[in-house]
């Protein structure tokens, strides 16, 4: 992997991050991506740091939440009710991604069958829900730590997601997101046809070593 660079070119300021093949391959190569979606109150730079842990030959695309909560620190979208978005900031935000990977696409050497979105607590709300109401556009999503936001009149594609992959992890010891959520969001994909995976782990509310190995085993398959 190189090192991210900074790019304000895209309705999405964001990092990318190329894998070393890039700078001796072919220009007309095209790569399996992450585009990662960071939780409450972070920033473009959390997530990026899991890329050494994963697939050498991934890019990735590291975003910021277009919605400041705090100096430094970013948001999806306006959070007005624990666990519950407003149904037109989450859709408006959803839409917002859904813009920007026409962007990624015609920007970097993606393939397009082979992007993924990568989310923790709610980069993984908004990915799951990207996936339930726009499936032909990502390949799959890694929900870490996250929920689906059932009240949120979420309108699912159901014909497009049957079969679509998924891997679900969370931890028993979960302080800020309920492991009930996550058990319920895993019954409600699956109620749908989506193909999940789900790996519960006793750590709180984070990402560990194992928990990523179960991931980086899921992208083996996928990939």
């Amino acid at each position: 992997m190189t090192n991210s660079e900074e790019r304000k070119n895209l309705s999405i300021y964001h990092l990318v991050q190329f894998p070393a093949s890039y700078f001796t391959d072919q220009r007309q190569t095209r790569y399996p991506a992450i585009f990662a979606l960071h939780g409450h109150g972070s920033n473009e730079r959390d997530l990026i740091g899991l890329a050494p842990h994963l697939q050498d030959n991934l890019l990735w695309i590291s975003g910021r939440g277009p919605v400041e909560f705090a100096p430094g620190a970013y948001d999806w979208y306006p959070v007005t009710q624990f666990g519950r978005p407003d149904p037109d900031h989450l859709e408006a935000a959803l839409e917002k991604i859904n813009s920007f990977i026409s962007e990624m696409l015609d920007t970097y050497p993606i393939d397009p069958q082979k992007l993924f979105l990568m989310g923790f607590s709610q980069g993984s709300m908004i990915s799951m829900s990207f996936l339930l109401t726009r499936p032909h556009r990502i390949a799959g999503v890694i929900a870490q730590s996250g929920y689906v936001p059932m009240q949120s009149g979420l309108h699912v594609d159901e014909a497009g997601v049957k079969g679509k992959p998924v891997v679900m992890t969370h931890g028993f010891e979960d302080a800020s997101l309920p492991l009930e959520w996550s058990h319920q969001s895993r019954d409600f994909l699956r109620g749908y046809g989506m193909n999940v995976e789900y790996h519960t782990f006793h750590m709180n509310h984070t990402i560990t070593a194992e928990s990523l190995a179960a991931v980086r085993a899921w992208l083996d398959r996928q990939l």
